[in-house]
């Protein structure tokens, strides 16, 4: 039973029912890539914020349209907490966040962000190519047309972060 409601809700993240008031600029995949960045926190366990994280921060750097997709979905609840949305410029600014989305124009800074995050216990996550096997947690790729995703379970275990298993089931492939 749950694992028909998380296919439901993966697949639901393909309607195009997010709205950021740009749909015409912006392409489908990152809307969809957004609903992504939205839920998939549901279905992991991360550590528990500071008692200063009244939000679930979700941190962005790089070249990527998702920040202003994911902006009008500031104050939805994410783990319990309102989500707030920062653009960073650098790996020494990630403290703050739960979540860290890489684009891929930050391939320079992969080893800086990739070690600051697993330090701080962030969960990571970007499109860029091979991402996962490059020691990021979750790796959103495009496959026939459809976003899906590869696991990380070695960085993530770093960060003292797990998937839940319905997750594990549904990704197009697991690194451990």
């Amino acid at each position: 039973m749950v694992l028909r409601w998380l296919v439901i809700l993966l697949l639901s993240l393909l309607s195009p029912t997010l709205s950021c008031g740009q749909e015409d600029e912006v392409p489908q995949e990152y809307l969809v890539k957004a609903k992504y960045l939205l839920n998939l926190p549901l279905f992991i366990e991360m550590p528990s914020p500071s008692k200063n994280s009244a939000s679930f921060t979700t941190c962005l750097i790089g070249d990527t349209p998702l920040e202003n997709i994911l902006v009008s979905s500031r104050g939805k609840l994410i783990k319990n907490r309102p989500l707030a949305i920062r653009r960073i410029e650098d790996p020494g600014q990630v403290d703050g966040c739960q979540m860290l989305f890489i684009a891929s124009s930050e391939r320079h800074n992969l080893q800086k962000l990739l070690t600051e995050a697993h330090r701080r216990g962030i969960l990571t996550i970007s499109d860029m190519r091979n991402f996962a096997r490059l020691g990021g947690m979750i790796s959103l790729l495009t496959v026939d047309n459809r976003v899906t995703f590869d696991l990380n379970r070695s960085a993530a275990g770093k960060a003292s972060i797990s998937f839940s298993s319905h997750l594990l089931k549904l990704a197009h492939d697991v690194i451990n």
